[in-house]
């Protein structure tokens, strides 16, 4: 799909392949930074036509950062391999940066004579890329990322019934055919809100394991026949976030008594539990578990409203979408940033969750002190009907880039039966996130959830409820 600021996971740091050029900032440098990045992206498997996207995106990037950037450091480009994706990484130094043109609702007036032609360019080399994204290290050190996926072909599922045979036995490192044929039952049986997009392109999935942005455990029967699957990834530094259990006895997902069904969703789950509990990480949690999960093992953490086309097949709409966690530790306590308007939302939930939290007042900015433009993370996923935000940075012009974004967001589902569910994440460990509430309920966001550890902190789920702003 076409890629504006979107939030670009990093690779794993196990058998992470790099290349690093410390550049002047000059644009007599640009050939040379080019070429680098479409060498790298072949050579970490991307064909041609990815190459040269990536390359592009390089190029006007690099244009764009010599313009506006500071002048005081080179700039460090980093070509790093990520399994599934060839990712861009430049770190620079700027006082003050403006990316408006990666808005997922920007646009460039090319009549104006103000117009920047550099802006046009940090444009189109967004569109051109699968993910862009912006963080920053320090106070005036900012890291601008591009990735571009490898092409996976696209598979329809598999609705046949599987005939399976106990006992049955856990696979924990499961081969890449093994993983595909598991992706491809799951996408067959499970509606596209409770698993992966990557489960229609199966051996996109079976890498995405391979370079450990996925772990997976596979259950079998006496046959090797695949029974059922679950997989999960790193949220922030404390926290996991799985999806699952997809079971593939003949009953499962249907409302048919199963117990052969019930066996292998504890069997995943447990394998599952066991294998995180080993390491630092502090709680479990899924936006999309499946009614599989067994009862009583989780926590509710509450629920979204999903109002897309058909979420379940049977023609309603209105969805109550459960989310669930799981301690895996003693929570120790934490501090959170928060605007008075969330502390109600905030206190009952913490308190029914049973979280230890301090809680920092988040004021707005004085917008004398804040740049003219905000940046946006937006991840539009057709499948489900769903957009998430993600705020970048802060800016002058937040409320209008949100409503905006919310516009684009709505005429872009405008083709889809009750049209497409818009999130927003909230990172708690940011005074100026915390602060964006009034903003938020202005805009037509409501708080739903809380996601304990999701990001440096916790996240604070909001969605947008039509009719609100």
């Amino acid at each position: 799909m076409p890629a504006t600021a979107q939030s670009a996971n990093a690779p794993s740091a196990q058998g992470l392949r790099q290349l690093v050029l410390e550049l002047p900032p000059e644009t007599s440098f640009l050939p040379a930074a080019a070429a680098a990045a479409e060498n790298a992206a072949q050579a970490f498997g991307l064909d041609q036509r990815g190459a040269l996207r990536l390359s592009l995106a390089v190029e006007e990037f690099f244009a764009y950062l010599c313009r506006h950037g500071g002048h005081d450091e080179p700039i460090r480009l980093t070509l790093s391999d990520g399994g599934t994706f060839t990712r861009a990484d430049f770190r620079f130094l700027a006082g003050e940066v403006s990316l408006r043109a990666l808005n997922f609702a920007a646009s460039v007036d090319l009549e104006s004579d103000s117009g920047d032609d550099a802006e046009l360019g940090l444009l189109v080399a967004a569109r051109t890329t699968d993910r862009c994204s912006l963080s920053r290290s320090g106070p005036d050190v900012f890291h601008l990322y591009a990735e571009v996926d490898r092409a996976y072909s696209e598979a329809e599922g598999i609705a046949t019934p599987q005939r399976l045979t106990p006992p049955l036995r856990l696979e924990p490192a499961p081969s890449s055919g093994a993983l595909q044929h598991a992706a491809l039952l799951a996408a067959g049986r499970y509606p596209a809100r409770l698993r992966p997009h990557s489960f229609t392109r199966p051996e996109r999935f079976a890498d995405m394991v391979d370079s450990h942005q996925y772990q997976a455990l596979l259950a079998l029967d006496a046959a090797d026949h695949p029974a059922g699957l679950i997989c999960w990834r790193a949220s922030g530094r404390r926290a996991v976030v799985f999806s699952g259990p997809y079971v593939f006895s003949q009953g499962a997902s249907q409302n048919v008594s199963d117990n052969l069904g019930a066996d292998i969703a504890k069997l995943l789950t447990e394998g599952f539990l066991a294998r995180v509990a080993r390491t630092e990480t502090l709680c479990a949690f899924s936006e999309r578990p499946t009614a599989d999960l067994p009862r009583g093992w989780f926590e509710a953490l509450g629920s979204l409203t999903l109002h897309g086309p058909d979420p379940d097949g049977d023609g309603k709409t209105g969805v109550e979408q459960p989310a669930f966690y799981r301690h895996l530790r003693e929570d120790a306590g934490a501090a959170v940033w928060a605007h008075a308007e969330l502390v109600p939302f905030l206190e009952r939930e913490y308190d029914r969750l049973a979280f230890s939290r301090d809680f920092l007042s988040a004021k707005p900015a004085d917008p004398a002190r804040l740049p003219a433009h905000s940046l946006l993370a937006t991840n539009l996923d057709r499948q489900r009907s769903m957009a998430l935000l993600r705020p970048l940075l802060d800016g002058r012009d937040f409320e209008a880039n949100l409503r905006a974004h919310v516009e684009a967001i709505r005429e872009q589902g405008a083709e889809e039966q009750g049209g497409v569910d818009i999130l927003l994440h909230l990172d708690l460990s940011e005074p100026w996130q915390g602060a964006l509430a009034p903003i938020l309920t202005a805009c037509g966001f409501a708080p739903r959830l809380v996601l304990p550890n999701a990001g440096a902190s916790d996240i604070l789920v909001c969605q947008h409820v039509p009719g609100n702003s």
